[in-house]
């Protein structure tokens, strides 16, 4: 691993970046806990742990994520004072697209780490085959904005009281940086007549939405199977369906562990025709919001299947007084994009060529809708 001094020329006074080594997760850990502490700009509440935390050596096993730190040097002994964690999608469409997230120690604010970690980060995302990189950031935190501006990021939008902090909603903006894959196609934005690019308004027999249950494993696997090979619109292809009825058991199984997510199905005479998937945020700051994945099968489609299964996450979203649902959409997906601003969705922000579908990059269009909930 080289260690980085300067930037531009300019030497980042007793300060090497580096990545993280596995062995010292422990130390890394207590840096992050200390700059929670010291801000209220970030995601983490003082004490709460970063998702990579668990399993350092596994996250930088996926060739896509890592963790860069920011060590002093000529002093003994050396300390970590700021770090950036690096991770990559999960799936072969968003591979490519890397979030970041950065913290300083106050000590050392203003003294170049932070353009020192990015610098360090960019490097090896162009390494790696990333062709974006993207972070969010408060909106009422003018400091960072400026860095990123300075540093190439461009403002995509902004998703509202995305944050809960110290009993107020606060909104992020998110930023991205197009490092890659120039020469790549775009899909087009695809905007047809809604009424021409309808199928047939399927008939259908009796329609029940109900939780998902261990014992679907077997229907639900070939429900997976089939509705990622049906189209093109979902993250995960048909490559990364369920491998098997025990993992699609495992899956359903862990779906009803607690209130925080929950699978729904769409059932028309035994057939599954739709799914819904919900869960909150994981850290304090985001438990207010849930994410929402929805799938339908196209013998389906028109047939009202979906707005029912959006109806189902609104009485859920109610039921633990929520204040945001969220979701993503691609680019291209002019059907969805229509579809859920007729149910109340606002589209927020465009992450710019984001995912890699067949040979061409779309964007990721990201859309919510707003509860009454307080603060």
């Amino acid at each position: 691993m080289r260690d980085i001094k300067t930037i531009g020329g300019q030497t980042i006074g007793g300060v090497a970046i580096r990545e993280a080594r596995p062995g010292e997760r422990h130390a890394l850990l207590a840096l992050v806990a200390r700059i929670d502490a010291e801000s209220d700009f970030l995601l983490r509440e003082p004490g709460e742990r970063p998702f990579w935390g668990r399993d350092l050596a596994a996250f930088q096993a996926l060739g896509n994520s890592t963790i860069f730190v920011a060590e002093t040097v000529g002093s003994r002994p050396a300390e970590l004072v700021g770090y950036l964690s690096a991770h990559g999608g999960r799936f072969r469409r968003n591979r490519g697209a890397v979030t970041l997230a950065v913290g300083v120690r106050r000590d050392w604010n203003g003294r170049g780490v932070a353009t020192a970690l990015f610098a360090a980060a960019e490097c090896w995302a162009r390494r790696t085959g990333a062709h974006r990189l993207e972070l969010t950031v408060a909106e009422s935190n003018g400091r960072a904005l400026s860095l990123y501006d300075r540093l190439g990021f461009l403002d995509e939008g902004l998703m509202r009281d995305a944050l809960r902090v110290n009993g107020a909603w606060r909104s992020e903006r998110l930023m991205g940086k197009l490092i890659g894959a120039e020469h790549v196609p775009e899909w087009p934005d695809l905007t047809p007549d809604p009424i021409v690019d309808a199928p047939p308004p399927a008939r259908i027999g009796r329609l029940e939405i109900r939780p998902a249950l261990p014992a679907d494993a077997a229907a639900y696997l070939a429900y997976d199977r089939a509705v990622r090979s049906e189209t093109h619109f979902l993250m995960r292809s048909a490559a990364e369906s369920l491998p098997d009825v025990a993992a699609a058991r495992r899956f359903l199984a862990e779906q009803r562990i607690g209130d925080r997510a929950a699978t729904l199905l769409a059932v028309v005479d035994g057939t599954i025709a739709g799914s819904l998937s919900l869960w909150t945020g994981a850290y304090a700051r985001t438990a207010h919001e849930a994410g929402l994945g929805l799938a339908v099968r196209r013998d389906f489609w028109a047939s009202g299947v979906g707005g029912r299964l959006i109806a189902a996450a609104d009485l859920w979203v109610r039921a633990r007084r929520l204040h945001r649902l969220s979701l993503w959409v691609f680019g291209h997906n002019g059907r969805a994009r229509r579809f859920y601003a007729k149910h109340g969705f606002r589209e927020e922000a465009v992450a710019r060529r984001h995912s890699l579908i067949d040979g061409r990059l779309t964007d990721h269009v990201a859309m919510a809708k707003l509860y009454g909930a307080a603060p």
